[in-house]
């Protein structure tokens, strides 16, 4: 990849970054009116119960993922000004420029991503908990 390539990524990222960080404050804005109502004098959120009939559960994990995916953006970033962009982090193989296009903050080549992915997919081996 070219430095004139990598510095158009590296822009594309900012970019997301900041559009990431906004929508993520956004979201802890949002969720902050939502646990506490105005016009309440409390600090305590509202029960758990109460959360998940608001839709609280599903505005966390919005929020989550968008802190996520701005991690993972700096963390390209990072490796761009670091002159390793591009280079899978777990076993040091070229990442797919198409990959790279379609995910700019890819840190692993296909293989090695789906290698993880059903490593988690799979179920623990041994034998079952027994509870008393």
């Amino acid at each position: 990849m070219t430095k004139t390539e990598q510095a158009d990524i590296k822009s594309k990222l900012l970019e997301l970054g900041k559009r990431l960080k906004r929508e993520a404050a956004l979201a802890a804005e949002s969720l902050r009116e939502d646990v506490v109502k105005p016009g309440e004098n409390t600090s305590l959120p509202t029960h758990p119960a109460d959360q998940d009939v608001e839709g609280l559960d599903a505005e966390i994990a919005i929020a989550q993922n968008e802190e996520l995916l701005w991690e993972q953006v700096q963390a390209a970033i990072q490796r761009i000004e670091a002159g390793n962009y591009g280079v899978c982090e777990q076993c040091g193989k070229l990442i797919d420029e198409a990959r790279l296009q379609a995910i700019p903050y890819a840190a692993h080549c296909i293989d090695c991503a789906r290698s993880d992915r059903d490593a988690i997919d799979q179920p623990v081996r041994g034998e079952p908990r027994r509870f008393r």
